[in-house]
C-alpha cells in the first residue's frame, strides 16, 4: 500500500510493514485501532525519562539522546505475569477507565503524565481504580523525533 499525506507519499510497503515499522508519527497514528499511544520522553543513555520522572530502560533502540516521543501500541501492553522478558519494563498503575469490547477490554492507564490505552483480554481488568502491574514490550516500541516527526532508528528512517 501507499500511504499519502497532503498529496505526498508518507510511506509505502505491505500493510504489516507499515503497521510494524512505521516511518513517522503520522503513519504510526494512522494505522491500528486503537491507535498507537504517544508519550513525550527525554532519552539519555538508553533510558526514556517521562514527565513524572518514571524511567524506562529502552530495548537497545536509543539512536539519539534528547527529546523524543515514545510510541507503543495498546496490543504491546499486558498484565504482568512471571518474570519480565528481555526488553520488557514493568510499571504499577491505577486503572482510570475500563471499556469492554467483547473478547477484549480497553483499559486507560496513566504513564508519565499522559493517559495511554492497553488492549487486554476480557475480564483481566474490570474496575476503574484497580491497581495493576503492566508489562510494556519496549522491543515493539518506536522513538520519534518531535521536530521531524520521523521514527528514529531501525523502525523507520532518520
Amino acid at each position: 500500500i501507499v500511504l499519502l499525506r497532503d498529496g505526498s507519499i508518507e510511506q509505502q510497503g505491505s500493510p504489516l510493514d507499515l503497521f510494524e515499522r512505521p516511518a513517522s508519527l503520522f503513519v504510526a497514528g494512522f494505522l491500528g485501532s486503537p491507535r498507537m499511544n504517544f508519550v513525550p520522553v527525554t532519552v539519555a543513555d538508553g533510558v526514556a525519562v517521562l514527565a513524572d520522572g518514571t524511567r524506562l530502560r529502552l530495548a537497545g533502540q536509543s539512536p539519539a539522546n534528547g527529546a523524543a516521543v515514545l510510541g507503543i501500541r495498546p496490543q504491546h501492553l499486558a498484565l504482568a505475569a512471571g518474570p519480565p522478558g528481555p526488553g520488557h519494563v514493568r510499571i504499577k498503575v491505577r486503572v482510570e477507565l475500563v471499556q469492554p469490547t467483547g473478547t477484549r477490554v480497553l483499559v486507560t492507564l496513566p504513564l508519565g503524565g499522559a493517559s495511554i490505552i492497553a488492549e487486554l483480554a476480557a475480564h483481566e481488568v474490570s474496575t476503574p481504580g484497580q491497581e495493576v502491574e503492566i508489562d510494556l514490550d519496549l522491543t515493539r516500541a518506536v522513538l520519534i523525533d518531535p521536530q521531524s516527526q520521523k521514527v528514529l532508528g531501525p523502525g523507520g528512517r532518520k
